[in-house]
């Protein structure tokens, strides 16, 4: 792969709540469903898992935190014996919405033509070959049927923050920056050659919600600003970033505090 002069990067920053405004929350609470669906009890996370407290306080937040980026992988628990029951009832205290095994099988059975017409519509793979955009769909498929078949995923939001994750891992082990052969702002790049930009990075998360069965628009496609994914999650409007490796709900708005207590900014 040829790399030439890299292109002004779009760079989205995630700034943890807790190291520039203190604590606010105390580990008091009953498990809940945090708002990206996962439920979590600050209480027992914080009693279990001292070392995590030593560093991070008993702040609800800075906690929950701990567990997406860190404690989830540990094999850490978010609350004590978490069932199906419990989280659809803790779900339908909080008003958050329940997705069912049949729901998600449902999803995941995307037919072959909903899948080109959406790589059609979204240029995924301009000037490349059929046997470089197979290779990367293969990827993107791997990474959705792996998400959309674990039982852990409850809800979209769930499910598409596990994606944004997974391509943001792939562009944290690639180059940030232009190549002659313009890999960079396709699937292929992120997934394959190494090498993304935010345009990359969107696309890449965009072919994964292809195959996850979501419908997705581009914000500031072929513009020189940050990129990211709009789409309907659990019957509300959202929003998915593949360079940063999150999602939510609502609109996206540099400045904006993420459900785990981060605040994101990127250039407008």
């Amino acid at each position: 792969m040829r790399m030439r002069k890299q292109v002004r990067r779009c760079v989205v920053i995630v700034l943890s709540v807790a190291g520039i405004m203190g604590s606010s929350l105390t580990a008091y609470a009953a498990p809940a469903v945090m708002p990206d669906g996962v439920v979590f009890d600050a209480e027992f996370y914080a009693a279990n898992n001292p070392d995590v407290v030593t560093v991070y306080g008993t702040d609800t937040s800075a906690l929950y935190r701990h567990y997406v980026e860190y404690g989830k992988a540990e094999g850490r628990k978010p609350a004590a014996d978490v069932t199906a029951d419990m989280t659809a009832n803790a779900a339908a205290a909080n008003g958050t919405p329940n997705v069912t095994a049949d729901v998600v099988a449902a999803t995941a059975a995307v037919d072959q033509k909903t899948l080109d017409n959406a790589k059609a519509a979204h240029s995924y793979y301009k000037g490349l070959s059929a046997e470089q955009a197979a290779t990367a769909d293969a990827v993107a498929k791997q990474i959705a049927d792996s998400i959309m078949t674990n039982p852990a995923y409850t809800t979209d939001c769930q499910r598409v923050t596990a994606a944004a994750q997974t391509v943001a891992s792939y562009c944290n082990n690639s180059v940030y920056g232009s190549d002659v052969d313009k890999y960079y702002r396709s699937p292929y790049g992120v997934f394959v050659a190494g090498v993304y930009t935010c345009a990359g990075s969107t696309r890449a998360l965009g072919r994964v919600l292809d195959y996850m069965g979501y419908s997705w628009q581009h914000v500031n496609e072929n513009q020189w600003v940050h990129q990211w994914c709009i789409l309907t999650m659990d019957g509300q409007t959202g929003f998915a970033d593949g360079m940063g490796g999150f999602a939510g709900y609502g609109e996206m708005i540099s400045g904006m505090t993420l459900p785990d207590g981060r605040v994101i900014i990127f250039p407008t």
